[in-house]
């Protein structure tokens, strides 16, 4: 167990290490991405396009673009795992086909690099927070507990396309599609509040909106999430990534025929 553990830190490090090989910033990279990012967002929907987040109220200073960056930290972990995980067993056919490796620590890898940079992101967001409110919630305090159940949505989501993508070569064609049409299913990029209740229900299907709105909540208004929709989310999120862990273990002794 204790040499799985250290074999996967390992893993996930030289990944991190391998997207940054060659560059000059290296690692200091997502740091630099997240702020421009974020950085973009403020001059266009605060400067240029004078957004207001919630309409017919004047709103604090660049709300919007920290609005839709919250909303963006739990999608790009979602996309990212959702993308990566589709070929990251067709990918590495040399750990495939040795025995005594554990595959399960592949779609896992993917999960702990998309949450190192879902961190990076959330550090960014914080600060972004101070720097033009000139305050921080304590209620920022509390983000573990929303990684928690987002990291177990994360390895639902990536045994479940690491499964997939074997079977189906052309998922890594469509994962890509279904990441951006997964922002759209979910309001990170407008509030709930601006969508029809005809298609509300859209909406409250889609696990990821739940942890949309709850970055929101925590981070940029100090609210923090109802007990019971935490446990029932968590819930929900654990019993996805054991039912997708039971599929990954159950086909993966074919895995080596396929590839």
């Amino acid at each position: 167990m204790t040499q799985t553990l250290w074999l996967g830190f390992m893993l996930t490090q030289r990944d991190l290490a391998q997207r940054y090989r060659g560059t000059v910033l290296g690692l200091l990279w997502p740091f630099l991405y997240s702020g421009l990012l974020l950085s973009m967002f403020t001059f266009v929907f605060s400067l240029v396009l004078n957004v207001r987040w919630s309409a017919g109220t004047e709103g604090r200073p660049n709300e919007g673009a920290l609005m839709i960056f919250a909303g963006l930290v739990p999608y790009l972990f979602v996309a990212e795992v959702l993308t990566r995980s589709a070929t990251c067993i067709t990918s590495a056919a040399n750990f495939v086909k040795k025995v005594r490796f554990p595959l399960s620590l592949l779609p896992i890898v993917v999960v702990n690099s998309a949450l190192v940079l879902a961190a990076i992101n959330a550090l960014i967001l914080v600060a972004a927070v101070g720097l033009l409110w000139g305050v921080v919630p304590p209620t920022v305090l509390i983000l573990p507990l929303i990684f928690m159940p987002l990291a177990a949505l994360g390895l639902g989501v990536a045994f479940l396309f690491a499964t997939l993508g074997v079977f189906f070569r052309d998922l890594s064609q469509l994962a890509p599609l279904l990441a951006q049409l997964l922002m759209f299913f979910a309001p990170v990029c407008y509030p709930a509040s601006a969508v029809p209740p005809a298609f509300a229900t859209v909406l409250e299907l889609n696990p990821l909106t739940w942890f949309v709105t709850a970055f929101r909540n925590v981070v940029l208004d100090a609210e923090v999430m109802a007990p019971g929709e935490w446990v029932s989310h968590s819930t929900g999120c654990v019993l996805f990534a054991l039912a997708t862990f039971a599929l990954f273990q159950r086909t993966r002794r074919s895995f080596a025929d396929l590839l």
